[in-house]
């Protein structure tokens, strides 16, 4: 059975923290409102994750296209690798993080972060 990662809030940044997989799509994080957020970052030390967002909190599109943060070009991907850091900026009310994939996902973290704007 998959473990949902557990919320912690900092004021303007919320982090979700310990999802663990075992299945193929399995749900390791799944957030409330995050409309207030607008940079999300995704990192997991095994196996692959994706994204998916929600306007309702019931039905979910398709994976998010994620910025690798570590790559030395910038091809967007909808699948992390295992020990890399992803970000995906936009306006999302809900969002899920799936295992995709047989293998494990473990130590799965989402940042959720508002990006300040220079004035």
């Amino acid at each position: 059975m998959a473990t949902l990662a557990t919320v912690t809030s900092y004021g303007n940044v919320e982090q979700f923290n310990g999802g663990i997989g075992v299945n193929a799509a399995d749900v390791v994080v799944q957030t409330g409102d995050v409309s207030r957020f607008d940079t999300f970052m995704v990192r997991n030390g095994a196996g692959a994750v994706e994204i998916v967002a929600s306007l309702d909190g019931t039905n979910y599109d398709a994976p998010l296209s994620l910025d690798d943060l570590g790559a030395t070009t910038s091809a967007p991907v909808i699948v992390t690798v295992a020990g890399r850091t992803y970000r995906v900026r936009g306006s999302f009310m809900f969002l899920r993080v799936r295992q995709n994939g047989a293998t494990a996902a473990t130590g799965v973290t989402l940042l959720c972060a508002r990006q300040t704007k220079a004035g």
